[in-house]
């Protein structure tokens, strides 16, 4: 059995999202090139993304044309507190019945749905998965690239990490704006990098997240297989303070259609915390014949 996101939604009502309160800018600019691709543009971008993961900001979210969230021709939107160094942070996603939480922790995520799910054991209103898990690779593939595509610390860690070019965009207010391209093999090969021995820490990047990191973006590139460098475009806006302050992806392989995240409240209280254990059960019991760990310890089951 393999199952995305667009399942384990259903399980938790996640599927059938409407378009929430949180604001996120409707366009980061026309995309009209204000000039060629420069050596400076991409370093300003790489610094942008390295000064935006130092900090805590409040991120507001919108997902259009999503395949494996939402209700088609509506788009999905939502918002939450997010400690980029840390790798913590929680987004609300708006719901016709109510809000939709997913938490994320450096190697795991949370998933639940406002006042719980019938299709969950009782008492159980939450959704665990271990991020760097085997059998999540097993059972379902698709589930790391959806959920971490996103976390912003993931996509401002590839930008970090991956970018290979960088052509200046109109401004967007007194912002500038850039499109920038994302070597995806490079990017895994920092993440790979920063959690060996032999390697110091890529500079950014929350050190005890980069395994989630690799995971991911393996996916995004077993999904772009055909190219021989398989890439990300993006669109940035960095404010005058050298900080990504919007950014527009389109990451492969994760069905959630074009994200485009801003970025603001900077400074913001962040915390974030594994939901009781008596709560969670672990995505790995919805799978025949999968474990029934709690990402916390302890089996779903209560054996």
């Amino acid at each position: 059995m393999v199952l995305t996101l667009c399942t384990v939604a259903a399980a938790v009502a996640l599927a059938g999202c409407s378009s929430g309160a949180s604001p996120v800018p409707s366009d980061l600019g026309a995309a009209v090139p204000a000039g060629p691709p420069s050596s400076g543009a991409l370093a300003k971008v790489v610094a942008a993304a390295r000064a935006a993961l130092g900090q805590r900001a409040e991120v507001s979210v919108r997902l259009a044309a999503s395949q494996a969230l939402g209700i088609a021709g509506r788009d999905v939107t939502g918002g939450g507190p997010f400690d980029l160094a840390e790798g913590r942070g929680q987004l609300e996603l708006g719901q016709v019945t109510g809000p939709e939480r997913v938490l994320f922790l450096p190697q795991s995520v949370f998933v639940a749905q406002a006042g719980g799910a019938s299709v969950l054991p009782k008492g159980k209103v939450w959704i665990s998965a271990g991020l760097t898990e085997q059998s999540l690779a097993t059972n379902f593939p698709q589930f790391v690239t959806q959920v971490e595509s996103l976390n912003p610390s993931l996509l401002l860690s590839e930008l970090e990490w991956g970018s290979i070019s960088a052509a200046p965009l109109a401004p967007v207010g007194d912002a500038s704006a850039y499109s920038v391209v994302v070597d995806l093999a490079r990017a895994q090969a920092a993440a790979v990098g920063s959690t060996s021995s032999a390697s110091p820490t890529v500079a950014g990047a929350p050190p005890s997240s980069t395994p989630a990191f690799d995971r991911a973006i393996s996916y995004q590139i077993t999904e772009q297989s055909g190219g021989s460098s398989p890439t990300l475009t993006a669109e940035v806006v960095v404010d005058h303070q050298g900080r990504i302050v919007a950014l527009r992806s389109n990451p492969p392989g994760a069905g959630i259609g074009t994200v485009t995240l801003s970025l603001s409240g900077w400074g913001v209280g962040v915390s974030v915390v594994a939901p009781p254990q008596s709560q969670v059960v672990d995505i790995s019991s919805l799978a025949p014949g999968g474990e029934r760990e709690n990402a916390a310890g302890g089996d779903s089951d209560g054996a």
